[in-house]
């Protein structure tokens, strides 16, 4: 595939996002995308990945949660058949289209990367969880949530989960674990003393901290 070719599929799925996606998705926006898609092409250079392999995971970056347009359950599902279906569409062979599909359901959590582009994509996805801005993405996450009234009571609960989510999550690339899990165990450190967030439900002593003091 040319360049061009590329650049006209990755568009074609942007299209779609500003098109039918509900702005009641303040989380899983195309600002994610485009985060995604960044930090995808960040690596691509760190890590020097070139060619069809590097086409294919900018692909699957810019699709891996186009299911958002169609509805929250198995959004990972739905949009790899979206995404597949208009690689077809643009000529991809069907190792190719596989090969996204992959990368693209790798993102369920929690996740399951088999190979090196899958364990980027998924890395990418979560790599705010290691960034500064960690707590003010966190709020458009809250936000969407409160939208679609994913937890009944999520002003009490949120920070919970949001503990819960970061001692179950790990990076899998070299990279991340170096230059985000130590700004990750930082986060989880402040919300695990902040008790005052969490009800009565937790409090600092109940919840474990997997980092290292």
């Amino acid at each position: 595939m040319s360049t061009m070719q590329k650049s006209a599929i990755i568009e074609n799925l942007y299209s779609l996002i500003r098109e039918y996606l509900s702005p009641r998705y303040t989380y899983h926006g195309i600002h994610h995308t485009k985060d995604v898609h960044d930090v995808c092409k960040f690596y691509i250079e760190h890590y020097g990945i070139a060619g069809k392999e590097a086409e294919l995971l900018e692909i699957a970056a810019v699709g891996h949660d186009l299911g958002f347009i169609e509805g929250q359950e198995h959004h990972e599902q739905r949009g790899a058949r979206i995404v597949i279906e208009l690689m077809a569409d643009y000529g991809y062979c069907p190792l190719d289209r596989s090969k996204v599909r992959s990368m693209i359901l790798s993102t369920v959590y929690p996740q399951t990367p088999k190979n090196f582009l899958e364990e980027i994509l998924c890395d990418a996805d979560l790599d705010y969880l290691g960034r500064q801005d960690f707590e003010a993405i966190s709020t458009t996450l809250k936000e969407e949530w409160r939208n679609f009234r994913v937890i009944p009571h999520i002003e009490q609960e949120f920070e919970l989960l949001q503990i819960k989510f970061l001692q179950s999550h790990q990076y899998h690339t070299e990279y991340a674990r170096q230059n985000r899990e130590p700004v990750k165990c930082k986060h989880l450190k402040k919300l695990i003393r902040q008790p005052h967030y969490l009800g009565d439900e937790i409090t600092s002593k109940k919840v474990k901290l997997r980092a290292s003091a």
